[in-house]
């Protein structure tokens, strides 16, 4: 079971529902909320959320 935490709900809120890039969506994480995050990360986070 995947947490509800602040990437998973960019992610979900960015990637799925709004369909941006997932560059755009690290570049949003590291500007909003300091959080730095390899693109491998993020498209594994989000075949774990069964979004692919």
């Amino acid at each position: 079971m995947m947490l509800n935490d602040i990437i998973n709900q960019t992610l979900r809120t960015y990637y799925i529902q709004k369909g941006k890039a997932i560059a755009v969506i690290r570049r949003y994480l590291g500007l909003k909320y300091r959080i730095f995050v390899d693109e491998q990360s993020l498209r594994r986070r989000i075949s774990q959320m069964g979004a692919v």
